[in-house]
Formats: C-alpha cells, structure tokens, sequence
C-alpha cells in the first residue's frame, strides 16, 4: 500500500536529516579545530519497485551518505612558535599515535593539524598528540623512499646538542704601520715571548678552540725589521706556556715564525708556508688533540702609513652548546640552534600526497588513514610533484564555514519537521481507513 510507503519513505527522511544534523554538529563544534575538515551528508534517492504502467506510486525515501572535505585548505594564521606547521597546497604531514613507535611504518598516520612542539620526552608531538615523522639527514640530504614510511622515525630531539668543535682556520685583517721604526738586531725564535729578548711592535691574542672545546689563546706578533724591501718579522705563540708541549728550538710556547713582504704600495707580496699552515701540539688537558693544525690566512694584512691595527679576526671552531631553538625551512628541513652560535640540519619533514585524499578515513584528532578508495601515498620534499610547501609559524584553521553550517542547520531542521508531516499525514489517512464503518 502506497500509505505504508510513505510511512517508510517518512523515516528515512528523518533518518537522513538526523545524519546532516549530526555532521553539522560536528563541523560547528570543531570550527576552531586546527586541520579539521568539514563533513557534509549527501542525500540520494530511493525509488520503489514498480513498472512503467504502474497506477500506484510506491515512495522509495532517501539514503545519505558522507563525504569529507579533506582537499579544501582551510586559512592560515600566524603564530610566534616555530614549531607551528602549515602546508600551503596539497599534502600531509606524516605523524604516529603510538609513542614507541621505532619507524613511520609503526602505525603511520596522516594530518594537516601542525600544531607541533617538544614534549618532556623530547619528541615533537602535535597538540592531538601526535607525533610528527621525519627522515633523519646525514651528510647534508634525506632521500626517503618516496612509498614507505619506514625510512621515517619519529622526531625526537632529546639529548640533542652542538658537540665541540675544534678550530682550523684563523683569519686577521690589519694594518701594519709603514712608518714604524726598522728594528736592527738579529731575530731569534721565540723572542717574543714573555721574557724574550725583543719587544714586538705590533700583538693580538686570538681565541680558538681544541677538540675538547676548551679555549686557547693563540699570540699573533709583528715587528719592522726592514725598509727596503719592506719586511715584517711575524711569530705565533700559545699563552700560557704550559698549554703546549716542549717545542724545539724553544720551549716556551713558540709555534711558528717567518718574514712577510710588503711592496712600495702597502700590498703583501709573500707569506711564508711556515706561518701558513700550523701545528699546534696542544697539551695540559687530558686527551686533547696533539698536534692541532690550523690554516691561518695572513692575505689581509696591510702596510700603509696609518696607525697599526686589527680591523678584525674570524676562527671556526665553537664550544659545546645548548639546543636553544628549531627552525623549520620551506622545503621541511628542521634545523636547530645552539647556544654556541652553530646550527644543523637534523631531519627532512615529508609531505604525504594522495591521489584522492577526500577517500581518506577519519580518526580521532583530525588524522586520516589510508583506504582503498584514497589510493596509496607518495612522499615527496615540500614543494616538490605536486606537494604544497611547509609554512614555519603558521597554523591550518578548520575549513567550516559558519555562515554555511547554520544554513544548512536551518534546511536540516525544516526538512526533518517536513519528514516528521509526512509520518503524521500517512498516521492519518490510515486512522482514517481503519475508522471505515464495517
């Protein structure tokens, strides 16, 4: 009976309008979710059996089903935390759920929520709890197999820091005065030491680092020895003394010497190999390195009629440091910072990218799994095939559209009133029926 029919087509109608109240709701209550993508409930008709020639109608109702915004990018904000992940295009960051996770494939998810900082474990978890999934640099690039997550490893930074770094180059930039006095006697190794048997005209102590990271001074001294040609007698030594082992033929911290030349114009014309390359045999600390070399660059020295002095000294090395910061590179390279001024790059952050990424299923925390119906994922760098770039400082909204939401949530509510008529009606005629006289 076509009564009946409506009836059922009735039901269904409120069935399916229950299911876009419920995505709605959904989609409200998480318009401040970050990474979250809007659900819709799509309706499809039902038609009844029944033939061309048929005089009686049989309602058929309505079936829903749902479909997941996932490929609609949501706005960007900014934030003042580096460690705030947005991609700008296509792409997801690769993350787990299980904190033992060893690699990506123990468990790898999927999300666009980059809200991501360092937990008292030293992983970077997002605020859903998720762990975020990198390939570890080594020798200053990652190639991830671009169709398996196990090459990732979940980010942990703790017990990351910058090792000592031993110096091995020495720059100076100075000016030698062309109208200092010719100093006439014999130069001897080491006479420039403390005690020795000249006065220098010209010294600077630098500071460099042994591989222990510990600081050593390193003494630079210059004395005028001729005019014609003009000559400068040049000597490297370590203070104190004790810092380095007995060298011959002076025991007393000398480490090398030799003559520079200038020309008529004040431009050196020659560096001595022996104050070129050095080796330093640094002792007075157990296990430091012995002998220490160190390229020193002398090609900046000038001889102008000007007072003596040094514009500047640059050296490599650094002292053990701190992790004092994370910086994250529009290509997904996370780089950190430490204390002692040095930095290094430690993972490349992936981009996963689907061939239908709307075929996705939902999990808690606005993550995805893979499904036969998303196809399977290719890794690739930020920015490159297809995946969006990685925006440090910045984090996906959710893409409801409120103004869309109560809209619908009005249409929602008219329709299941509607549905809840045609129950009521067909109650009706069958009351009606029922009440025929026998």
């Amino acid at each position: 009976m076509s009564i009946f029919s409506a009836l059922r087509a009735g039901v269904s109608g409120l069935n399916a309008n229950s299911s876009a109240l419920a995505s709605i709701s959904d989609n409200i209550a998480n318009v401040g979710t970050n990474g979250y993508k809007r659900a819709e409930t799509e309706f499809s008709a039902l038609l009844g059996s029944q033939n061309v020639n048929a005089t009686v109608y049989v309602a058929g109702g309505v079936t829903t089903s749902v479909r997941r915004f996932v490929d609609a990018e949501g706005p960007r904000e900014q934030t003042q935390r580096s460690t705030d992940l947005a991609i700008a295009g296509q792409g997801f960051f690769a993350v787990t759920g299980d904190p033992q996770a060893q690699t990506g494939a123990d468990g790898g998810l999927f999300t666009r929520s980059g809200s991501f900082s360092v937990d008292s474990e030293g992983r970077l978890v997002n605020s859903q709890g998720y762990t975020l999934l990198g390939a570890p640099i080594t020798q200053g690039q990652a190639l991830p197999d671009p169709s398996s997550l196990a090459a990732l490893i979940p980010i942990n930074l703790s017990g990351v820091g910058a090792n000592a770094r031993a110096s091995t180059q020495v720059g100076v930039s100075a000016n030698l005065d062309a109208r200092e006095a010719v100093t006439t006697r014999t130069y001897v190794n080491g006479d420039f030491l403390p005690g020795g048997a000249s006065t220098p005209d010209v010294e600077r102590t630098i500071e460099i680092i042994d591989s222990l990271g510990t600081p050593r001074s390193l003494t630079l001294a210059f004395q005028r020895i001729s005019s014609s040609p003009n000559q400068w007698q040049a000597e490297v030594s370590v203070r104190p003394v004790t810092d380095v082992s007995a060298v011959a033929p002076n025991p007393q911290g000398f480490v090398a010497a030799g003559v520079l030349e200038f020309d008529a114009n004040g431009a050196l014309t020659n560096v001595p190999a022996s104050l070129s390359s050095l080796n330093i045999p640094f002792s007075g600390v157990t296990g430091s390195a012995s002998p220490q070399p160190i390229a020193l660059d002398l090609s900046n020295l000038t001889q102008f009629a000007a007072p003596t002095g040094v514009s500047s000294v640059t050296t490599d090395g650094s002292l053990p440091g701190d992790l004092t910061g994370l910086v994250v590179s529009r290509d997904g390279t996370l780089t950190a910072q430490f204390s002692n001024g040095q930095s290094e790059s430690l993972f490349l952050i992936p981009i996963a990218t689907f061939l239908n990424p709307n075929g996705l299923q939902p999990e808690r925390g606005a993550a995805f799994r893979i499904t036969p119906e998303s196809g399977d994922f290719t890794l690739n760098t930020a920015g490159e095939a297809g995946a969006g770039l990685v925006q440090s400082n910045t984090l996906e909204e959710s893409n409801v559209d409120l103004g869309t939401e109560f809209s619908n949530l009005i249409i929602t509510q008219r329709a299941y009133s509607a549905s809840s008529q045609i129950i009521r009606t067909a109650d009706e005629l069958l009351q009606e029926l029922i009440n025929i006289p026998q």
